[in-house]
């Protein structure tokens, strides 16, 4: 486990306090460590997938799809969001051949999109078009996140609580980052957005050394 801690003591310690100094004037050394910051969570992932269990390199290819769209979303918007969906689709795959879909994963889905559903529909009319862009990205990522609360807490494993507690952190990073789209917030939402972001992501990685 000192992989993982490692992974997130220069995540925490180096990469986002650097993202957070940088975000506002120097956009390319921040999109650099934002992006580092997420390959962290890429390592124990790496690990697991050359020594423990090879289905973990199609989450090692998930979150280095996402530190991908961290550097993209710096520049462009609609990239950035291609490649985070991307990403979901890779642990969806990989969320699926570790816990196969049930009924609870049907009543998680349900739930958070209600909940996407009733965020989107408070901020409507800033939206504008873009609600079909945001109802599709919205559609894939309560798949991805039901399949990791549903699947990974009801398997009672240390693997699957972390998958659990990393996709809920995912959910609400998001939640935030979607309304923080339309509502002007602080420099503290922001942090709050990309500790839980970067925690979501440490956890999904972490995860593998249990496999």
């Amino acid at each position: 486990m000192w992989i993982a801690f490692g992974a997130a003591a220069v995540c925490f310690g180096i990469c986002l306090p650097l993202y957070m100094r940088y975000r506002s004037f120097r956009l390319p050394l921040a999109a650099a460590f934002k992006s580092l910051g997420s390959l962290c969570a890429m390592v124990p992932a790496l690990i697991a997938a050359l020594k423990l269990n090879p289905l973990c390199w199609v989450l090692v290819g998930a979150l280095a799809l996402y530190a991908a769209a961290d550097a993209v979303l710096e520049f462009k918007f609609l990239p950035g969001m291609g490649c985070f969906l991307l990403g979901h689709v890779c642990s969806i795959a990989f969320l699926v051949s570790l816990f196969p879909p049930s009924l609870s994963h049907l009543i998680c889905l349900l739930v958070l999109l209600v909940g996407f559903g009733f965020l989107l529909w408070k901020n409507r009319k800033a939206a504008g078009k873009s609600i079909p862009a945001f109802v599709f990205y919205g559609l894939v990522l309560g798949v991805m996140v039901s399949c990791g609360i549903a699947g990974g807490g009801s398997s009672y494993s240390t693997q699957g609580l972390l998958i659990a507690f990393g996709a809920a952190l995912f959910a609400f990073s998001d939640g935030l980052l979607f309304n923080s789209l339309f509502h002007a917030t602080g420099k503290e939402t922001t942090w709050i957005i990309m500790i839980t972001y970067e925690l979501s992501l440490l956890l999904l990685g972490s995860a593998c050394l249990f496999m």
